[in-house]
């Protein structure tokens, strides 16, 4: 969505905030535990609608921030730092259910990992791997206790955060297509034909080892930080990960 399409959305009345429904509300709660961040829900209707992170000082205009604009047209408060959620209506429409809350969180929160990876938070030649091992994380993390207290369902989030990867890695999922059979099998991540097709999409490539990420990985404590500061963090994280796991390599290879 490009950015004067997005104004004119707003103009036309066809942006709200989301978390003015019960299941926008449902939906909320899981975010903040699965990102805990400054955040800003809204939910599109008509034509173009779909999933779109932003963040909130994205310009629209030229001097015309995003923020500024949600407070102004919508009198949504708009926290500096925020993360602009935007989100298909019809996914929020009442009796939706939990799966279908969980397969648009995993869309999310797929959405986030790739925008992460393409700021440049990492060194190129590690930039799947990263990705990979974000997502392993709050696949785990979906699985937890925690979320399935608040509802989550590991299942259709797992499925929600497979078509944000595929977006990226295979392309658009489709039932019975490749891509479907890479991602979205039992085994998602694990899969040995999925590593195999990513070491050949990506030449520096080395699948983790197992045990690397686990739900700590992406964890983290409830507070209202910007999405830069989760950004930084997470980039933190995930590098230590990283070195640490090249070091195991290196020193394997010198006792070989």
């Amino acid at each position: 969505m490009q950015s004067s399409d997005l104004l004119e959305a707003i103009w036309r009345g066809d942006i709200a905030c989301a978390e003015d429904s019960d299941g926008g509300a449902r939906l909320g709660a899981i975010l903040d535990a699965l990102v805990p961040m400054r955040r800003i829900g809204l939910a599109r209707g008509g034509p173009g609608a779909g999933v779109q992170i932003l963040p909130e000082q994205t310009e629209l205009l030229p001097a015309l921030a995003l923020g500024d604009v949600i407070e102004e047209e919508l009198a949504v408060e708009a926290p500096q730092g925020a993360l602009v959620m935007i989100l298909d209506q019809a996914a929020l429409r009442p009796g939706a259910g939990n799966a279908a809350r969980a397969g648009l969180a995993g869309r999310l929160v797929g959405e986030l990992l790739i925008d992460a990876v393409q700021r440049g938070l990492f060194p190129i030649e590690h930039e799947t791997e990263a990705l990979y091992l974000m997502a392993q994380g709050y696949d785990a993390l979906a699985h937890s206790p925690e979320m399935a207290r608040l509802g989550l369902m590991p299942a259709p989030f797992r499925i929600g955060l497979a078509t944000a990867l595929a977006s990226l890695w295979t392309g658009a999922v489709v039932r019975g297509s490749e891509p479907d059979a890479l991602l979205c099998g039992p085994q998602f991540l694990n899969s040995p034909r999925l590593r195999d097709y990513l070491c050949a999409l990506d030449a520096s490539f080395v699948p983790p080892a197992a045990g690397c990420a686990t739900a700590d990985l992406v964890r983290f404590a409830p507070e209202a930080r910007t999405h830069d500061a989760w950004l930084r963090e997470i980039g933190q994280r995930v590098d230590a990960v990283l070195r640490h796991a090249r070091s195991a390599q290196d020193e394997t290879a010198r006792e070989g």
